[in-house]
């Protein structure tokens, strides 16, 4: 705890009358050993209980092995020198597992800075979201958006002349790889639309010799890969649900480490493991909320660490199950993989 929290902590006591107590618990809390937590997170760990509860909702990246490879698989296809026929990405993932975050930050990774002498944003790696309808137009319009471009969505343009201003811009830019995220937009459109639109990502491909990413859910596989022109030159990455095994292990203990709780945490469980599995379907962001709540519920409380029967707790899970959750209810791969 900080000096001035300590002593904001005394001050307070006696004016509650209960001086002794919680002038022990100030001391206490100075003297309690955060070895467990991440060097970054202990000095948070001796704030105060709001500044601790708003530290466990903020969002928070973390390096885990499934995203590490899929992080590797987009460098290659960056790293690729320019020419016909570039080889491009499907990402694949439920929804809930993560894949925009670990999209956003690989544009980070590669952010460029303003080139001086021309003035210049350069967009190394763009990324856009897949309009609400596949639609030529509307893609360009995200992909400027994206860039931070001016629009002016009250002016019909040509379509030709919308997309020479989009190639030019990016042309201009430097971009290298193009990610377009919520691929699965595509399947609201015709037949016809999702045809048109797969020769477009053909065209942007050979046109601006780029790498082309796409990402969404499972479904957008057969839409995406049904132009065999497409289907040849588009690799698939997927990002799998968590099973019940070291990997997970690794990554709750890496979540649980960034945590501001003053007591180490027993997380290092098959069993908890297990549970997280079979109440999420192994699904990212339903295992960092049910931590999440888990970890507000311990420093409210003053248990100050997440253990299983915390986990266990109706409120933990409450909009985060699947439907008819429990062993019965889970999807068959999933199911399988709890029980792996």
């Amino acid at each position: 705890m900080s000096a001035k929290i300590a002593v904001d902590a005394i001050a307070t006591a006696r004016q509650d009358g209960n001086g002794r107590d919680l002038i022990d618990a100030a001391n206490d809390a100075c003297s309690v050993d955060l070895s467990h937590l991440h060097p970054a997170v202990r000095e948070l760990a001796q704030a105060d209980t709001d500044t601790r509860l708003q530290a466990v909702r903020s969002k928070r990246w973390i390096t885990h092995p499934p995203a590490a490879r899929v992080l590797a698989d987009l460098e290659e296809a960056y790293r690729q020198p320019k020419g016909e026929r570039m080889e491009s990405l499907l990402l694949l993932a439920e929804s809930g597992m993560g894949k925009t975050m670990l999209l956003r930050k690989f544009q980070r990774d590669h952010a460029a800075p303003v080139d001086t002498a021309s003035g210049v944003q350069r967009y190394p790696v763009v990324l856009t979201l897949m309009p609400e309808e596949p639609s030529e137009e509307a893609f360009y319009v995200q992909v400027l958006k994206a860039v931070s471009a001016p629009v002016v969505l009250t002016t019909r343009r040509h379509r030709l002349g919308r997309r020479e201003t989009t190639f030019r811009l990016l042309r201009e830019i430097g971009t290298r790889m193009l990610v377009i995220d919520e691929i699965n937009s595509v399947l609201v459109g015709s037949a016809r639309q999702q045809r048109y639109f797969l020769q477009l990502l053909r065209f942007l491909s050979n046109e601006l010799q780029v790498a082309i990413v796409c990402a969404g859910v499972p479904e957008a596989r057969f839409a995406l890969l049904s132009d065999p022109q497409l289907r040849s030159r588009v690799a698939d990455v997927a990002l799998e649900p968590w099973t019940v095994g070291p990997e997970l292990a690794a990554f709750v203990a890496l979540l649980v480490q960034g945590m501001p709780l003053r007591r180490p945490s027993p997380v290092d469980s098959a069993k908890l493991r297990r549970l997280l599995v079979e109440q999420s379907g192994g699904i990212t962001l339903s295992i960092c909320r049910a931590l999440e709540r888990a970890a507000a519920a311990a420093i409210r409380s003053g248990q100050e660490c997440i253990d299983l029967p915390g986990l266990e707790q109706a409120d933990i899970w409450r909009g985060l199950r699947l439907p008819n959750s429990g062993a019965g209810g889970l999807r068959p791969t999933a199911l399988a993989r709890a029980q792996g």
